[in-house]
């Protein structure tokens, strides 16, 4: 339970803090999409162990369908105010390691993720910009053991799906951030606040199990980015950092134990980002790309676990070609290294190394941008030392956007 509670927290708390960095000051718009993902694996499946005494299981294949909706408006010349949520289903088909049970079984996790809610706004004229959210309790939050099985699978970081609709529950977010011209670069820098309530992670998990409830520590994010001219070419670059406070699971009700189950406290997480637009002819836009994000050690019942940082590298190029007026077309290749987890063996913790093609062709019709794109990816994913396993996946998709 505790190894499950720590994976589902990460998974859904890193993309809040994210995004709760955004600009979208004076923005009026609507977007949504969909995007439908498969992805298989070789040989036997890859392992997976199961949480609360349960049989483990060799995953064969997983599915997913996410369609976000979002909508952006105007409040005034000086501030935005923007909703966000997404719904997606996710089916894993799997074969249990216990030979007595039927091969091929399935478990799906479908429904609608939490609904963010944000305003941002600037003060002083354009020195400061504030954000203030809200993270609406709208997603899963308490997960069966057939919705837990897919979730373990679905938000394991080495897939690099999307997010499964698990809720973060109940937060806010107040955050603010400067930026000023030094010479010929613009540079920012940011901090923000993230308060978390406590809601309930997972329901009849095994049967009988104690009523729990779980309160993920509060976070704290700074960031700091640059951007500038290298001669012809735009360099833009950014250093985030996250604190995180400790996650407490608790029992409640007659049939739980009272006080502190467990407790749990992320190390802290270190992320750069760095972009080289290319001045290139004929192209509307060539772009170098990498991401880092460095996790530190985390500890439980105030103990370090050993193995339990990793490093999660990205990278690729985009370029842009103009094919009409109102017609793009995008080529995308990119890379992904992780290392995993080492005081696990499962897919959660697995080292994965990929490499993918997306492409997308982007027509634009007045107000709005109608982008399908299609992507393929392939790879190894590693549980533990000498049990790789290959990984062949695509997705296609269609995002639409309205500006006005």
């Amino acid at each position: 339970m505790r190894a499950a509670t720590l994976v589902l927290l990460t998974a859904a708390l890193a993309p809040a803090v994210a995004r709760a960095q955004d600009r979208l000051v004076g923005l009026r718009a609507i977007g949504g999409g969909a995007t439908l993902e498969a992805m298989r694996f070789g040989g036997d499946g890859v392992l997976q162990g199961a949480p609360g005494g349960q049989d483990s299981l060799r995953v064969r294949r997983v599915r997913q369908l996410s369609v976000p909706v979002t909508a952006a408006v105007p409040l005034g010349s000086a501030w935005t105010a923007d909703v966000t949520s997404i719904y997606s289903t996710g089916t894993v088909t799997y074969d249990p390691t216990n030979t007595a049970l039927p091969r091929g079984q399935t478990a799906t996790f479908s429904g609608m993720s939490d609904v963010r809610v944000r305003a941002t706004g600037r003060l002083a004229g354009d020195a400061l910009v504030i954000t203030a959210g809200g993270n609406l309790p709208t997603g899963q939050t308490r997960l069966d053991g057939e919705q837990l099985t897919a979730a373990r699978v679905l938000a394991a970081p080495a897939l690099g799906l999307g997010n499964p609709p698990i809720g973060a529950g109940g937060s806010a977010t107040l955050g603010i951030l400067s930026a000023r011209p030094i010479g010929q670069w613009a540079v920012a820098g940011g901090v923000s606040y993230e308060l978390h309530g406590s809601y309930a992670p997972i329901a009849a998990l095994v049967a009988g199990a104690p009523t729990t409830d779980f309160r993920p520590g509060d976070v704290l994010h700074f960031s700091l980015g640059t951007d500038g001219f290298v001669g012809r070419q735009r360099l833009t670059m950014s250093v985030a950092a996250d604190a995180f406070g400790t996650d407490r699971l608790r029992g409640t009700g007659a049939s739980a134990p009272a006080g502190t189950l467990a407790s749990v406290r992320l190390g802290p997480v270190l992320t750069t980002d760095v972009q080289l637009q290319l001045a290139a002819p004929r192209v509307r836009e060539a772009a170098l790309w990498v991401s880092n994000r460095w996790r530190s050690s985390f500890s439980r019942d105030g103990v370090t676990v050993n193995g339990s940082s990793g490093d999660y590298l990205d990278g690729g190029l985009r370029v842009t070609l103009p094919v009409s007026g109102r017609t793009d077309l995008t080529i995308a290749p990119d890379v992904r290294w992780q290392s995993g987890l080492d005081f696990d063996d499962n897919l959660l913790t697995a080292e994965a190394f990929a490499g993918g093609l997306t492409v997308a062709l982007a027509q634009r019709i007045r107000h709005l941008t109608l982008q399908p794109y299609a992507r393929a990816q392939g790879g190894r994913l590693t549980v533990r030392p000498g049990a790789s396993t290959s990984i062949a996946a695509g997705s296609i998709g269609v995002t639409l956007l309205s500006r006005f």
